[in-house]
């Protein structure tokens, strides 16, 4: 896929990620637009050259929907959410499946990588 296709997709993800109070059926569509995106974020390559400023942006959107995920689980609900889930197969990695489930934000490998590179520093030789 394209970068227009991801910007499309991130811009769409944004709209939906912004009104959290929607109709159910919107709120599900969102599961599928991050679905989307983080295919194409997997399939990326070297070659590919998606600007930082869209990993920025899905990141912000990301922690947005990490946020809100009270307004999100009442409009779809935990009970809606699961069957969905389980109907999607979906992959524990894909963890806007699993708002209702978690109990901290799934932070993303470079933030782990940081937080790591303070925490142990190397032994000096």
């Amino acid at each position: 896929m394209s970068v227009q296709e991801l910007e499309r997709l991130v811009r769409k993800y944004y709209g939906y990620v912004a009104d959290l109070e929607g109709s159910d059926v919107e709120t599900f569509d969102l599961l599928f637009v991050r679905d989307k995106i983080q295919s194409i974020l997997d399939e990326s390559t070297p070659e590919k050259d998606i600007p930082s400023s869209l990993y920025e942006r899905v990141h912000d959107l990301d922690r947005l929907l990490w946020d809100e995920r009270e307004t999100f689980l009442m409009v779809v609900g935990e009970k809606e959410l699961r069957h969905a889930r389980q109907q999607q197969h979906s992959r524990r990695s894909h963890w806007w499946w699993y708002l209702n489930e978690l109990k901290a934000w799934p932070q993303p490998i470079r933030e782990q990588r940081e937080r790591l590179s303070q925490v142990f520093v190397p032994a000096a030789v």
